[in-house]
């Protein structure tokens, strides 16, 4: 059995160990050390990360009361210096703590279990028992966690027999068997088995801040952040919010109806576009018309994009020609006719289309394509001339 370090002080970080074996795994060891700091992934939370000498350590487990960390290389001495990385256990202990208390408000207000926790290195997630999650309700959990973690009540770790644990005020029922770990915060805030390293006190966590929610296989999907994290993510946010006050000239508090009334404005611009693209369209297409000569319906546009090159092809599409139309702008095609012609657009397109290095398709009717190059798409138009 291995000693725990972390349990007797979650911020325990460095210790010197002695080496009880080495298990040779080929190309990696495996280090059982008589006592260690470094936490071995288990209750949802990660492995530690850190050194054991100057050698890395990628990974940390338990099997049967035995830790063993992974090294790619063996150490020399048979006593070793073990550092842990301390921001990312300290993360750990804040993430998980929350968690804790977050489950704790849940099952306060509304009687609802967490049926998984994840914790990542981007998100933190609890997976509600509950559908019907509302935003008034995520507020009040919200509110109910933070003032746990403002009273700054101790936080509490022991052992229990079973049956001990069991008379208890648990939110959660005890699967495990043996001496459980119970985590006790507050007098009775939460009683909770766990196995998982957190704080003296809940003051440690520094704020829950609930991200997003959303449902989840009948459940609702609780997205948070605590401690550092959460700090971190107020100041990206809040950097986000400095730059559009700026921007827009605003307060925050008028930002949101300032992007509204820009938003309903590019709305309207957008409509009055529509509407003059269709009429330069409609003359542009009549212009074709008047001065086609043959079969062939071509016309290229240096500066117009692809959208006033469909609106032309939509006046066209019924009419008896085969209708090449392209810009040179956006280096894109459009191959049409209306069904009176012995060919199919797309299977054109499929069967020659790639010795020109375009890309695309379409039905027999219709098929457009884009370029990388100008000049390979003049050299597919040529080709379409010659062929069809």
């Amino acid at each position: 059995m291995t000693e725990k370090l972390f349990y007797k002080d979650p911020y325990i970080c460095e210790a010197n160990c002695e080496i009880e074996r080495i298990l040779d795994k080929g190309d990696k060891f495996e280090i059982v050390l008589k006592s260690t700091p470094f936490y071995p992934e288990g209750g949802g939370q990660p492995n530690d990360l850190g050194y054991i000498d100057d050698i890395e350590v990628s990974y940390v487990y338990e099997e049967d009361d035995v830790i063993y960390h992974v090294v790619d290389r063996k150490p020399e001495g048979s006593v070793v210096k073990c550092k842990v990385d301390y921001e990312r256990r300290v993360d750990h202990i804040q993430q998980h703590s929350g968690e804790h208390l977050l489950s704790a408000a849940f099952f306060k207000l509304f009687k609802v279990s967490n049926a998984g926790f994840h914790l990542g290195e981007d998100y933190v997630t609890v997976d509600m028992e509950f559908k019907d999650a509302t935003e008034e309700m995520i507020k009040n959990v919200e509110k109910e966690v933070n003032l746990y973690v403002f009273k700054n009540e101790p936080i509490k770790t022991y052992f229990l027999s079973k049956e001990e644990a069991l008379k208890l005020p648990l939110r959660k029922e005890i699967k495990a068997e043996g001496n459980i770990r119970m985590v006790q915060m507050g007098e009775n805030t939460d009683f909770s088995a766990c196995c998982g390293t957190h704080a003296n006190r809940t003051g440690e966590i520094g704020l829950v801040k609930i991200i997003k929610y959303e449902k989840y296989k009948g459940m609702t999907r609780v997205y948070f952040k605590c401690g550092y994290r959460a700090l971190k993510d107020y100041q990206v946010k809040h950097d986000y919010i400095v730059e559009l006050t700026r921007t827009f000239s605003a307060d925050p508090s008028e930002i949101s109806n300032k992007i509204k009334n820009q938003k309903e404005e590019v709305i309207e611009l957008k409509k009055k576009i529509g509407s003059l693209y269709a009429s330069i369209a409609s003359n542009k297409a009549q212009e074709l018309l008047d001065s086609a000569t043959n079969k062939f319906i071509l016309a290229q546009y240096e500066n117009e994009g692809f959208e006033l090159m469909e609106k032309i092809y939509d006046e066209l599409k019924e009419k008896d020609f085969i209708l090449i139309l392209s810009t040179l702008k956006d280096k894109k095609l459009i191959l049409c006719q209306n069904g009176r012609f012995d060919f199919d657009c797309g299977k054109v397109f499929k069967e020659t289309l790639k010795d020109f290095g375009g890309r695309g398709g379409g039905n027999a009717n219709r098929a457009q394509a884009s370029f990388e190059d100008k000049n390979l798409l003049n050299k597919y138009i040529e080709y379409l001339k010659e062929n069809l």
